[in-house]
């Protein structure tokens, strides 16, 4: 980053060498077929100070009645004020070879117009073998500043001072990149260190290679065992004969398993049907829940449109408030006035009320529904409503099941009191066939518990 800023530092210095360099020249010359011409000046002229213009030209045709005229032009703030407009050569003959050399002192105003300037204009008239001749030249002459490029140079050499400290930046930034490779070196001899390591793993890598070749040695003797087991196989055939006799007998007991199981099957049958039984009711509870659920929906969305309106009614009663105090001001304005402009703001001032009147009773009926929503929403979630299903049955809700302890195919003991249906766990340990029936729904994928 430093080396940036001295790089930006001298190319600051060249451009300002530069411009010093331009500012030293001067003049503006001119030849044409019959005279040649100088005019030397300052481009850059200080406010309130005076120059001296020198006027210089060679004939190169021999002429008649010359007339020269020099006129200088202050502009300033989009305004052009004429400093010198006078004859500064006139003569009646001039030979090939005739020169003619003047000075002309100038002095520009002291008051500190906007970028002014100088502009000069020099008029040629004269014959040449009888004929009339004219040459017009006029050209921007020089700069009015209140700082010169003397001060300029002064910022160069403050500049050329920054120089010197950016290069003693640089020779800090090298001893600070010395620094850096000695750390370089000194990770070296660590990469050196490493690669001592890696020459120590290669000699145990070796080593492994060794030991799998001993492995493989015994991978071979391990497999000439295996040849002598297979012989031993064949004794073993000898007793699976003895074997097939003992699945005999364990075919016997599966036929006694296999009829307890069609025995269990059946029960699993009729617990199959009161599933399905089950299923469908929940077929229609679940239509009764979505046809809620679009229900609630419906209204919340109705809801969320009173929310905007009242919103935007909020922002209507705003609006006519402000017009009611604007009105009102003019009401008091034209206290003195007409009876009909009276009639005419009391008739604006009558809408506004209006205004005012409608927002505040929408307002009162949201509210109204806003809390009726929020009273159902609350007691939804405290009691829920069951159907009797088929005149015998309800259901459990999985929450309220949960709470109990209560699993598929629990028992439970129904009571009643005091115009309550009371519903109590039965804790006690169900039959094996029950287990197995109670596993077989539960791979049916019942969802709700039932009583």
């Amino acid at each position: 980053m430093n080396g940036r800023k001295m790089i930006r530092f001298m190319g600051l210095i060249a451009v300002l060498a530069a411009l010093i360099s331009a500012a030293s020249a001067s003049g503006y010359s001119q030849v044409e077929n019959d005279l040649e011409f100088r005019v030397d000046y300052p481009i850059e002229v200080e406010v309130g100070s005076c120059i001296t213009i020198s006027f210089w030209m060679k004939a190169s045709q021999n002429l008649t009645d010359l007339v020269v005229n020099l006129a200088v032009y202050y502009h300033q703030n989009s305004e052009v004020e004429t400093l010198y407009s006078e004859v500064i050569v006139s003569v009646d003959q001039a030979d090939i070879g005739w020169t003619k050399s003047k000075s002309i002192r100038i002095c520009v105003p002291r008051e500190e117009p906007v970028d002014p300037h100088l502009r000069a204009k020099l008029e040629f008239r004269y014959k040449v073998d009888g004929v009339d001749r004219e040459l017009d030249h006029e050209w921007y002459m020089s700069v009015v500043r209140d700082e010169t490029y003397g001060e300029l140079e002064s910022e160069v050499a403050s500049l050329r001072d920054r120089v010197s400290e950016l290069k003693d930046e640089v020779e800090e930034l090298e001893d600070e990149l010395e620094a850096k490779t000695e750390e370089l070196e000194s990770l070296q001899e660590e990469y050196q260190s490493l690669l001592a390591e890696h020459s120590a793993l290669e000699t145990s890598y070796q080593q492994l290679k060794e030991d799998y070749d001993d492995l493989e040695k015994e991978y071979q003797e391990l497999k000439e065992d295996y040849s002598s087991l297979q012989d031993s196989y064949s004794s073993l055939s000898e007793s699976h004969q003895s074997t097939l006799i003992e699945l005999e007998r364990l075919k016997t007991s599966y036929e006694t398993l296999s009829r307890q199981y069609e025995s269990l099957e059946e029960q699993y049958r009729s617990l199959l049907r009161d599933y399905e039984s089950t299923l469908s009711e929940l077929r229609a509870y679940k239509a009764i829940y979505s046809d809620l659920k679009s229900r609630h929906e419906d209204l919340r969305a109705r809801h969320d449109d009173l929310i905007a309106e009242a919103a935007s009614l909020r922002q209507r009663i705003a609006d006519l408030e402000e017009e009611y105090s604007s009105l009102n001001r003019v009401y008091q304005a034209t206290l003195g006035e007409s009876s009909l402009t009276k009639n005419v703001l009391l008739a604006q001032t009558a809408a506004v009320a209006t205004g005012l009147g409608i927002y505040a009773f929408l307002s009162r009926r949201i509210g109204r529904r806003e809390r009726s929503g929020s009273v159902a929403e609350e007691g939804n979630s405290e009691r829920k409503v069951q159907k009797i299903l088929s005149g015998r049955r309800i259901t459990i809700p999985s929450d309220i099941a949960s709470k109990l302890g209560l699993k598929k195919g629990d028992e439970i003991e129904i009571d009643y009191a005091d115009g309550m249906i009371i519903v109590k766990p039965v804790k006690e340990e169900p039959s094996e066939g029950k287990k197995e029936a109670e596993s077989k729904q539960e791979r049916g994928g019942g969802d709700s518990s039932e009583s």
